[in-house]
């Protein structure tokens, strides 16, 4: 059985997803006015709650991907599942809701010359399918990007992500000795997150436990700090 997912979200982040998503297991194409997702292993289903169900951490994923590359604003979301039929024809299944889709502008990619003269492109969703392989196999890089998918994440967001990918990558030690942040800036964004004195009513605790930071971090500093910490974890290994 051919199935494929209708997606909804931005257009400039869908239509950039095609740029990195072409390989015959998981891929996003352009469909009319709309954007689809077909997966090699939709094969195998006969029943589109089904489909769906296994849809769905893929799109979640893909979401949190989105958040994190592409600075997209909204979360992606299935539209529906469409069931394509030997002859052609397409049957629609689960519709949720219609796919509103608005150009934001393009996305920007970068041409890089090489040394034999050719050009090579990099954009901006080149880390996604590792990425989303990554989140397949790993439970913790799929809560990760879970986390991840908000528009603005708060200290209390920000810390439970961050205990997610130090307990992923194996330790803050992993983390300092690979060099993607130092102990002082680790130690930094903590006592900012618990600090009544430094982040407010937002912060994790509702009482000034320690003395508060000398130099508190902005929350705007955290979660570029959080940003860079989960795009290296989700990067590591990835070929």
């Amino acid at each position: 059985m051919e199935w494929e997912i209708i997606l909804g979200g931005p257009e400039t982040v869908l239509e950039e997803f095609t740029h990195a998503f072409r390989d015959p297991s998981t891929r996003i194409l352009r469909a009319g006015d709309g954007f689809v997702l077909k997966v090699a292993t939709f094969a195998d289903l006969a029943d589109a709650r089904d489909v769906r169900e296994r849809a769905t951490p893929i799109v979640e994923s893909l979401s949190g991907i989105a958040r994190l590359l592409l600075q997209n604003k909204e979360s992606l979301r299935i539209a529906s599942a469409v069931e394509i039929r030997p002859n052609g024809t397409r049957n629609i299944f689960v519709e949720l809701e219609p796919a509103v889709l608005r150009i934001t502008g393009g996305l920007v990619s970068l041409q890089v010359p090489r040394a034999d003269g050719s050009i090579e492109e990099r954009r901006p969703s080149d880390p996604a399918p590792a990425w989303l392989v990554k989140a397949l196999d790993t439970p913790e890089a799929a809560r990760a990007l879970r986390l991840r998918d908000k528009r603005d994440l708060s200290w209390t967001d920000l810390y439970r992500l961050f205990e997610v990918v130090v307990d992923g990558a194996g330790g803050t030690e992993v983390i300092i000795n690979e060099g993607w942040a130092s102990r002082a800036q680790l130690s930094r964004f903590t006592h900012s997150a618990n600090s009544v004195s430094a982040a407010g009513d937002l912060a994790r605790h509702g009482v000034e436990r320690t003395a508060p930071p000398a130099d508190p971090m902005s929350i705007s500093e955290a979660r570029s700090l959080v940003g860079i910490l989960l795009s290296r974890w989700l990067g590591k290994g990835a070929v």
